[in-house]
């Protein structure tokens, strides 16, 4: 930063503040509150600029005003830049800015609330939120919740006002809480328009404009204040958690372990500061070290200002605060030298004598190290803050002075000249005031899930194993839950800072070489949420679809409540399906393949019982490599980058409950035979030798050279997982294996002398074969449709995947495979049934669902399941919305009731 030259600095005049209700001749001369104390301390109205220190400049290449986006033209001193947080803007806009300055911005939130930051990545055409500088190619911080973007060197600097999507308060009744918009500035979509003069907003030139991170309304910076304050959670508000019935004091955020390292930290800061510098119009001068305090010495965080060589100590001290980000007098602060002699560290205060070049002769022409500190010149008087009962977190707070002999009456006072509280008889009755510690009032439970125990144990022998691995500082209160099947326990703490220790203690914590999964898990208070919603459980598969699983969770979990999002890769799905398990009423959406969706399927199964809603419908955004039940359900064949993922879960909300048959899968050895039980809701399990495999089975089940080639891209992709990254490379992959058998002889070759079918109870003579596929649903290997359409020349009936039929088709090779991927040919028609028993004399490639294994000679058992599923399919009749944009108001249940019997009144009309 350089405080060289003399450069304009535009202030404004001081106004006097004008009581409500009162005589405009009174001055401020007149009041008296207090024992000779200030209350014009640093008011709102004594700076209309929202305390920006502004410069002219000029400006060598093409430059945005940062309020109303437009460029700033002329020759030479286009327009006027903060010194501190690098705002431009236009002289016609300087009284109509809305953003405060980053010196002041932290001192506008009354309930900080900290940002969940990922890992340091790249990303162009974004914008810091601090010193509103552009990405380039340097590496940048982002929130996961809200859209905040902050250079690493910036992290100090940061304004905690990240959403609060856990917001519980059991004292307020359900119509009394108020939700306001959560408005966070800059990086807009360029198509953005704004929500009040429906003009366009969205910019990429700049960091301005408003959204806010619920409703996902935007604004100009100049409009958003006109907007109502309420938000109504924009058109997802009926599958979106409401903050106010979630509570998690504790959070994984808040424990999450550190971003980089120390070396990384400070060597980002170093290069950022001289980024800075580089940036500046006068690189000319000195570099100087300011250090906040020895623990920033003993850490090596420090900021870098630039200055002239024969600098004064007091354009180094205000160069100083700008650096830091302080908004103060200069004279209340000053410089001390660093030195450390024989690992002794030194501190010597500078005088306002000395300047720069001498401290570069002491220290030998290096760039000298200084310490920034506070002079407490009068330790009887002091300043604080009081904030308003408003619930807009950004209000705007007054700075009061106050003395060793004030009282609280007489604070209260002066608050209420501060905010321009009219003194009506009324209003004076009615007002309370109270001096009260900012903390919760009431202790809430800190849930936390233990999961990757030893199975089928009970809840006792649970209780004891956790136990041993705390301590007494990080012992919890109760356990909520045990699920033997899984090894699995939900505890909680009514000490949150025992929970802190306890989840540190775990996620390190390995039992029988089982590294624990822990994590901290929300609550859901069924009295504070509205009838008319019906949230959305979210569950996202990472690793499906390469990249695209993260990239997925990251928009839905800005989209929606952050904690109705779950990553599968930490617990899986029982940590969600636990934290749903009391409400009514939800919706699911399964974000990967068709592995995924059987995955989440099968511990529905097994925690149904226990949950009051057993069956929830189920949507699928497919992220895998077939995804055939996604195609048979409208959902598409695989989710592409940039697919709009805001306009899907809108197709969510009003797709259709269908039901999907699922069928139970028993391989018995040979020699044995065993009863089936249909209300089995076992799955994917084996417990022993002596006992079958029972699997349950969704999609499809195949015998032969379909799962002979599945098998090998079983194994090639467990030799080199990485690779398997991509979507085409996978169907790749297949094809290559499919050239390979190409006319070889394979173990597959007269299939029908080595196995015998029996469908409800009657022989299938088979023709000559290769392999044998058993179809649920109209789908297979990546949308192909082996049955075909139903002829009525035919004698047997159409396929579908809620009939209680299985559809059998025989497969003559690889060609045949080939002819039916590329819709040339159908599959060989053999029989629908309800019932199958198939036995093989020799041992045989199969698969169920996509799984493949080579399996022993047998009996193989497929019969129906009680437990059909519930699922959503994509409307093929949608009603166009034609205002796309986010309503500002909430529309009623009327309305809602309305727009359903319209959509309902529509199929109709096209069924006939």
């Amino acid at each position: 930063m350089n405080v060289s030259g003399n450069p304009r600095r535009v202030r404004p005049e001081k106004q006097p503040v004008i009581l409500p209700g009162s005589d405009c001749k009174e001055t401020m001369e007149s009041l008296s509150f207090g024992r000779r104390v200030d209350i014009t301390a640093d008011t709102e109205s004594a700076d209309t600029y929202h305390h920006h220190t502004f410069v002219k400049k000029s400006f060598h290449r093409p430059t945005f005003c940062h309020h109303c986006t437009e460029m700033l033209w002329g020759i030479t001193k286009q327009g006027l830049t903060c010194e501190v947080c690098n705002f431009v803007s236009h002289e016609r806009c300087l009284y109509n800015i809305v953003t405060p300055c980053s010196s002041v911005a932290s001192d506008r939130i009354k309930e900080p609330v900290p940002h969940t930051w990922s890992d340091p990545v790249q990303a162009r055409k974004k914008f810091c939120n601090v010193c509103r500088r552009k990405f380039d190619d340097g590496v940048l911080l982002r929130c996961e919740v809200c859209e905040y973007y902050a250079h690493l060197g910036c992290l100090d600097f940061v304004v905690s006002d990240c959403r609060k999507c856990s917001n519980y308060e059991e004292s307020k009744e359900m119509g009394e809480k108020k939700f306001v918009h959560h408005w966070r500035e800059g990086n807009l979509p360029p198509s953005g328009k704004c929500a009040f003069c429906k003009c366009k907003c969205g910019t990429t030139e700049c960091l301005s404009s408003m959204k806010c991170s619920w409703c996902w309304t935007m604004a100009h910076c100049g409009c958003y204040k006109q907007l109502p304050q309420s938000c109504n959670y924009g058109a997802l508000a009926e599958i979106l958690m409401p903050r106010s019935c979630l509570s998690m004091p504790v959070t994984n955020a808040s424990v999450k372990a550190d971003l980089a390292s120390k070396d990384l930290k400070a060597n980002m800061m170093e290069n950022s500061a001289e980024t800075r510098a580089k940036d500046d119009e006068t690189a000319d001068g000195q570099i100087v070290k300011i250090y906040d305090g020895y623990i920033a010495l003993s850490k090596r965080n420090f900021k870098t200002i630039q200055v002239q060589k024969d600098a004064t100590i007091q354009q180094m001290i205000e160069a100083a605060l700008r650096a830091y980000l302080i908004k103060d007098e200069a004279s209340n602060y000053y410089l001390s030298s660093v030195s450390d002699t024989d690992g002794e560290i030194t501190e010597k205060r500078l005088s306002e004598l000395d300047n720069l070049t001498s401290l570069t002769k002491v220290s030998m022409g290096k760039a000298p190290s200084l310490f920034l500190r506070y002079e407490d010149k009068d330790t009887r008087r002091g300043t604080i803050k009081v904030f308003s009962g408003d619930p807009d977190t950004t209000s705007v707070p007054r700075p009061i002075s106050i003395n060793s002999h004030i009282s609280v009456e007489e604070v209260i006072e002066m608050a209420l000249h501060k905010f321009r509280i009219d003194n009506s008889l009324k209003q004076m009755k009615q007002t309370r005031y109270y001096l009260r510690k900012n903390e919760q009032p009431t202790m809430e439970l800190a849930r936390m899930y233990v999961g990757s125990l030893p199975i089928n144990l009970s809840e006792f022998k649970y209780k004891q194993i956790i136990q041993k691995m705390l301590d007494e500082d990080s012992m919890f209160a109760s356990i909520d839950m045990v699920y033997a099947q899984y090894g699995s326990a939900c505890v909680s703490f009514s000490d949150h800072e025992a929970a802190v220790k306890a989840y540190k203690i775990l996620k390190d914590t390995t039992y029988e070489d089982k590294l624990l999964t822990v994590l901290f898990i929300p609550e859901i208070h069924l009295d504070k949420l509205p009838e008319d919603h019906c949230p959305l459980l979210v569950f996202v598969n990472t690793r499906s679809g390469g990249c695209q699983g993260i990239d997925v969770q990251d928009a839905l979990r800005k989209m929606l409540n952050p904690h109705q999002v779950f990553d599968l890769d930490q617990g899986g799905p029982l940590p969600g399906l636990h934290v749903f398990s009391q409400l009514k009423e939800y919706k699911a959406l399964i974000c990967g393949g068709d592995g995924t969706v059987g995955w989440v399927l099968s511990c529905l199964d097994d925690i149904g019982q226990e949950s009051v809603c057993s069956s929830p419908p189920i949507a699928v955004l497919p992220l895998g490599t077939g995804n055939d039940l996604s195609r048979v359900l409208k959902w598409g064949g695989g989710y592409q980058q940039g697919d709009d993922l805001y306009q899907m879960l809108q197709t969510v909300m009003e797709a259709e409950e269908v039901k999907l048959d699922r069928w139970t899968v028993v391989f018995e050895p040979e020699g044995k035979h065993t009863e089936i039980d249909n209300k089995s809701n076992s799955s994917n399990s084996s417990s022993g030798d002596d006992m079958p495999n029972l699997f349950v089975m969704n999609n499809y089940f195949g015998i032969g050279i379909d799962a002979d080639l599945c098998l090998g891209f079983h194994n090639a992709r467990e030799e080199k997982p990485e690779k398997f990254n991509n979507r085409v490379y996978n169907k790749i992959v297949y094809l290559r294996q499919g050239m390979q058998k190409l006319g070889r002889k394979t173990n597959c070759r007269e299939l029908n002398k080595e196995i015998l079918i029996d469908v409800d109870n009657k022989r299938l003579k088979l023709p000559t074969l290769e392999g044998i596929l058993i179809l649920n649903i109209s789908s297979w290997g990546s949308g192909a449709d082996p049955w075909g359409s139903s002829d009525t020349q035919d004698e047997f009936q159409r396929a579908s995947h809620d009939d209680g039929m299985l559809e059998i088709i025989g497969l003559t090779g690889v060609m045949h495979l080939g002819q039916i991927q590329g819709s040339l040919r159908n599959g060989i028609r053999l029989a629908q049934a309800s019932h199958i028993r198939i036995s093989m004399k020799t041992d045989m490639p199969v698969q169920v669902d996509g799984e493949p294994w080579m399996q022993l000679s047998g009996e193989v058992v497929v019969s129906r399941s009680a437990l059909q599923a519930t699922m959503l399919k994509k409307r093929k009749h949608r009603i166009a919305r034609r205002n796309t944009e986010p309503a500002i108001s909430g529309d009623s249940a009327a309305q809602r009731d309305q727009a359903k019997l319209v959509a309902v009144n529509s199929e109709e009309i096209a069924q006939i």
